[in-house]
């Protein structure tokens, strides 16, 4: 809950003794907790839980209890670090590069091209991009939240299959 806890006092300007009194704790012992020196006991989630009056600090500790399972609510500072915000955003920018494809003529060589086709170029490319870096934030998340998934060991593999595809 430091996150929750941390992200409260910037928002609010709240001190660590307001913080506590909420908790039904001490000064020192959230200060611990900020500094990830103690864990969040029980008793001070069922006191934050029924004391706390803020909608973004109870929602911001539910999603922290959870481990993500709760969609958090918008706030200063948004949440898009879930897997299925991952999964969302990189169908989103696959659509809007699939949407951008047909309005370029790729056949055509590049001293040809008029203005509006060189445009309509830089836009594919654009969303090429923005697919490459929501798929390697997506991939990032992966390999984060489970750690079976080793970058190394994935690029291996696919190293080797496309190897074996290309001798057929």
């Amino acid at each position: 809950m430091k996150g929750a806890i941390v992200n409260y006092r910037k928002r609010t300007g709240a001190t660590q003794q307001d913080v506590a009194n909420m908790f039904h704790t001490d000064k020192s012992n959230i200060s611990h907790i900020e500094k990830e020196r103690r864990n969040v006991t029980a008793s001070m989630y069922d006191a934050g839980f029924n004391n706390v009056s803020d909608a973004y600090l109870l929602q911001d500790m539910a999603y922290e209890v959870t481990r993500g399972y709760v969609t958090p609510t918008p706030s200063d500072r948004v949440y898009d670090d879930h897997r299925m915000s991952f999964v969302y955003r990189v169908q989103q920018e696959i659509q809007e590069f699939i949407n951008v494809i047909p309005m370029n003529r790729l056949d055509k060589r590049p001293e040809f091209l008029t203005q509006d086709e060189k445009e309509r170029l830089s836009l594919l490319v654009s969303e090429l991009q923005d697919v490459l870096f929501e798929g390697q934030g997506f991939l990032n998340k992966l390999t984060e939240d489970y750690e079976f998934l080793q970058p190394q060991s994935i690029n291996q593999n696919r190293d080797t299959r496309l190897k074996m595809e290309r001798r057929i």
